[in-house]
């Protein structure tokens, strides 16, 4: 506590913030009469050298002199790694959720050398203020389509570049803003999810930089001509007639009459749009293409596509979960989907996918928070629920991979994988969503 200074940001103290008498949670140091309060009543505080005053860390990149350790068994919530704590993964969502604009920051995050990715919490905050824009940019392309008035599509392919880039440092951050920075606007959120998701499935290929962007600006754009189709045959509830379906097919043909002629959209991506839709048996639209006439990228936004219009809600239909929705895909593999592409998928989406819920062999339930690239059974969690099912106050994070053990000394292990609704958690209530 001796080392805190004017002009650090506090962003965490080791008791309630009620029980001081600061009415922020988490303000700047501008007085010393604060600093002579918190050593009054704290033992440890977290300071966030990001949010702090510019030169006061010198462009360190960890500062633990900063802070006084905590004591044991307390959350390690102390250090401050470039934006964010490395183990403050619920103050960050907390951040996303409760702040409508984050700051843009001048530097991206650092990329280990050793694992060769940037830590998880930092890059979340780093991209969002970018997923922000694109929505925004998805928001004003509706706005000009509807009026007829122009569109420029290079705003929206600069803005992809640089969602590759945070996606190739660390493709679940990008996973994760699909939640936290959710519209309730299916149009946007579907395209948006599409887009994060088929990069991060062409990075996971080991495909070339340029063509995850054209991936990610097929996945934004692909179903624009929607624009055409009357919401009321876009939302409706009961089954859709052949006129309706015919109509709903059409978004094809108009999609490809928005996009055509575009300077920055090439034919390629076109034909990636124009074949989406078609499947392996035959029984896709416009075209009915079958096999091997499907381009292999189309069918990779295809089978992005329909898993991601699994997952969320819709007026005809309630959100599954990614378990579900892959036993889904399995179901088609061979029919409405090459098995390589099935197989492809369901290893790029491992078996405890980002968000997914599992049950411990505590009985503590937790969240995903963070896949393991190399042990697939050992991802990053966050504990939500109690071994009695109650909710846990303060969450924390574990990480499999570094071996944690219970308070029997076992090692902790995922027993099951859960519904995503498993006893009435509601994501918005841990600011997941």
């Amino acid at each position: 506590m001796s080392q805190l200074r004017i002009g650090m940001f506090v962003s965490d103290i080791d008791r309630p913030w009620t029980d001081t008498p600061f009415l922020l949670q988490g303000f700047l140091l501008d007085e010393d009469e604060q600093i002579t309060i918190l050593r009054q009543l704290c033992k440890w505080v977290t300071v966030d050298c990001q949010r702090s005053a510019a030169g006061l860390f010198d462009g360190s990149r960890f500062l633990e002199s900063a802070v006084n350790t905590p004591p044991s068994g307390a959350p390690a919530f102390f250090r401050t790694v470039n934006d964010a704590s490395p183990d403050d993964f619920l103050k960050v969502c907390q951040t996303l959720s409760s702040e409508g604009g984050i700051r843009r920051y001048q530097q991206p995050p650092i990329v280990d050398e050793e694992d060769k990715s940037s830590r998880l919490e930092a890059e979340l905050l780093y991209t969002a203020p970018l997923v922000d824009d694109i929505q925004n940019s998805l928001q004003s392309l509706q706005n000009s389509l509807s009026t007829n008035s122009e569109f420029s599509f290079e705003i929206v392919t600069d803005r992809i570049s640089e969602l590759a880039e945070s996606i190739e440092r660390n493709s679940d951050a990008a996973l994760w803003l699909c939640r936290l920075r959710s519209t309730d606007e299916y149009s946007y959120d579907h395209a948006l999810d599409v887009s994060i998701h088929l990069m991060a499935f062409a990075h996971h290929l080991g495909m070339p930089a340029a063509e995850v962007e054209e991936l990610g600006m097929v996945g934004l754009l692909q179903d624009v001509g929607k624009v055409d189709i009357p919401v009321e045959v876009l939302n409706k509830l009961g089954e859709l007639n052949d006129e309706e379906y015919r109509l709903i097919q059409s978004h094809v043909a108009s999609s490809l009459e928005i996009l055509a002629g575009r300077r920055t959209l090439s034919n390629k991506l076109l034909e990636i749009v124009a074949s989406h839709h078609e499947r392996l048996d035959g029984g896709g639209y416009p075209r009915q293409l079958k096999g091997e006439k499907i381009p292999f990228k189309a069918e990779l936004s295809g089978i992005v596509d329909s898993y991601c219009a699994m997952i969320r809600n819709r007026v005809y239909h309630k959100a599954q979960s990614s378990h579900k929705a892959l036993e889904q895909l399995m179901r088609m593999r061979g029919t409405r989907f090459r098995e390589l592409v099935v197989d492809q998928f369901m290893q790029f989406m491992g078996l405890y996918p980002v968000g997914s819920l599992v049950e411990l062999n505590t009985g503590e339930v937790a969240v995903v928070i963070q896949q393991n690239k190399v042990r697939r059974l050992k991802p990053r969690l966050m504990i939500l629920l109690a071994a009695d099912k109650s909710v846990e106050r303060y969450p924390i994070t574990i990480d499999l991979m570094m071996n944690p053990t219970t308070p029997t000394g076992a090692p902790y292990s995922i027993k099951q994988a859960l519904p995503s609704d498993a006893y009435g958690i509601d994501p918005k209530e841990f600011y997941l969503a």
